[in-house]
């Protein structure tokens, strides 16, 4: 047989990430797909539709006003991004607090929308997580 005799598709290895944005006791962490899919931006500003509990991020430049560090370069950001900011973590939660358990971790899918280089995360639409293995040391 030859190569010609077999009927190969070519396998999509672009973005093979889950899109997930995990919300911790204190940061939120994005896949590295998410990052990949905005063109890895160093800065995003952070986005909310508190009517409809809807968090988003939207790659920007350093200079754009409320804009909050993001992302290395491709080829330096090796895994998941890490965020820090207890402003935007506070803010969640706090829209949250009634659907939301304070010692849990929460996952929401996101969605691309490549045309205004952004991220959307439904925060109705959650999955609870334990919280983390270092926070139960009491029990």
């Amino acid at each position: 047989m030859s190569f010609e005799n077999y009927t190969f598709e070519v396998i999509n290895v672009e973005n093979i990430g889950n899109n997930i944005l995990t919300v911790n006791k204190n940061s939120l962490t994005f896949d590295k797909s998410i990052a990949d899919l905005l063109g890895f931006p160093s800065h995003i500003k952070p986005l909310l539709d508190r009517e409809n509990k809807v968090f988003a991020i939207q790659a920007c430049k350093s200079t754009t006003a409320k804009s909050i560090p993001f992302s290395k370069s491709e080829s330096l950001q090796k895994g998941n991004v890490k965020l820090h900011s207890m402003a935007v973590k506070t803010t969640l939660r706090t829209l949250m607090e009634n659907a939301w358990k304070t010692e849990m971790r929460y996952q929401v899918k996101g969605r691309v929308i490549p045309e205004h280089k952004a991220f959307v995360f439904e925060l109705n639409d959650f999955k609870e997580l334990p919280p983390h293995k270092g926070n139960n040391r009491h029990k």
